[in-house]
């Protein structure tokens, strides 16, 4: 693994000041001005909406509070004007899919399938993105080809899924995503070229999902976002970001790497976040690094403190068989707390809401939780940590 290089150098522009931080460029400026679009979140309402699944991703769990259209309705629009960033590995992917999900249709994916389409178009149904491990190789998914080539940009063997899992978003979702693994065979390497960046963003609502895999791939990317730090959002926040390449293409290099803590600190801070997520599942890392973590701590802790917000340590939900240890769980959460940050623990909600089942019934593979878990878990996360007035 290569070293990620960083620097940090603070340019003029006219009167307002950047700081370039390898490769994204972030204006000092005021407050981002949002918009006042709200979600449409009565589209493509399935009749399964109001229930529990009676199916294999659902079994014999009963009517659930997540499904009582009073809660729904509080709880989507409780995410009006938060700007919530996940930083970790595909399980934190799975935390952004399953919320951004919501936000989007105002319902949760807790069905192997969904159902998609823009406000006043015929309603479409595939596969849920939240499936994406067992998506990823598969050609065609949802039915349809990815976009052709871009010219100078290459086609990676996850393209179909990750063009997919972007598409089911209208056009309020920006991916910088790309995977290449022609063996299928996963390995805990930096190999594969893959980076996952996603932004959501609809009206005042941003949510944001940035890959982080421990000690073996940093945050980096091919796209640069700097512009929603400072541009004044409008009904097309994208519209200032140059994107060369389609979700499931990459161009060859990346624009940008950066060390987590600095990452956070810079980046993430400008994004202006209301609620900060990290995650360091699974991933090799070295939970006896006091000074890695205590620079993780400090960082979440200054990226929030601008806008009162929270940031918060996610702990890991395990199968039962889960066959070694879990090196984040090992981490002195102290260095955390001794900063303000809170626990979202995810394991202590998914060991509930398992009561009596085995892990088949709440993994779908070694470290995934199927969607009915998943959507379970961020209904939680809601009320817990983002609605606690109305979840009281």
């Amino acid at each position: 693994m290569g070293h990620f290089g960083f620097y940090l150098a603070v340019v003029a522009w006219g009167a307002t000041p950047l700081v370039q931080v390898a490769g994204l460029v972030l204006r000092k400026s005021s407050e981002v001005r949002n918009s006042t679009q709200s979600v449409d979140a009565t589209q493509a309402n399935s009749s399964s909406a109001g229930k529990a699944s009676a199916s294999s991703d659902g079994k014999d769990f009963g009517k659930s509070d997540i499904h009582e259209k009073h809660n729904i309705e509080h709880a989507h629009a409780c995410l009006k004007g938060k700007r919530i960033v996940f930083i970790g590995p595909s399980t934190a992917k799975s935390d952004y899919l399953a919320l951004v999900y919501f936000a989007e249709y105002g319902r949760w994916p807790d069905k192997d399938t969904v159902v998609y389409g823009a406000p006043g178009q015929v309603a479409a149904s595939g596969p849920n993105p939240l499936l994406g491990p067992a998506l990823e190789y598969q050609q065609n998914v949802g039915g349809r080809p990815p976009p052709a080539p871009t010219a100078g940009c290459k086609v990676g063997t996850a393209e179909s899924y990750l063009s997919y899992s972007n598409s089911i978003f209208n056009g309020h979702e920006m991916c910088d995503c790309y995977k290449n693994d022609p063996s299928k065979e996963f390995h805990i390497a930096d190999i594969y070229n893959q980076t996952e960046n996603r932004i959501y963003a609809n009206g005042d609502t941003m949510i944001a999902y940035f890959q982080w895999f421990g000690d073996t791939v940093g945050p980096r990317g091919s796209v640069d976002f700097s512009p929603l730090t400072y541009e004044p959002w409008s009904a097309d926040p994208f519209h200032s970001i140059n994107q060369q390449c389609s979700a499931g293409q990459f161009k060859g290099s990346f624009d940008w790497s950066i060390p987590i803590p600095h990452f956070i600190s810079n980046f993430v801070k400008a994004l202006k976040p209301s609620h900060v997520v990290v995650d360091a599942a699974y991933w090799p890392t070295n939970p006896q690094n006091s000074q890695f973590w205590e620079e993780i701590s400090l960082a979440g802790a200054d990226a929030v403190r601008d806008t009162m917000g929270s940031a918060f340590w996610r702990t890991v939900p395990l199968r039962d068989d889960y066959p070694i240890a879990e090196p984040s769980s090992s981490v002195n959460k102290m260095h955390f707390t001794n900063h303000g940050w809170k626990t979202w623990d995810a394991s202590a909600v998914v060991k509930s809401y398992r009561a009596h089942r085995v892990d088949t019934e709440i993994f779908s593979d070694t470290v995934h939780l199927r969607p009915h878990t998943e959507s379970y878990l961020m209904w939680n996360f809601l009320l817990t940590n983002v609605c606690p007035v109305y979840g009281r």
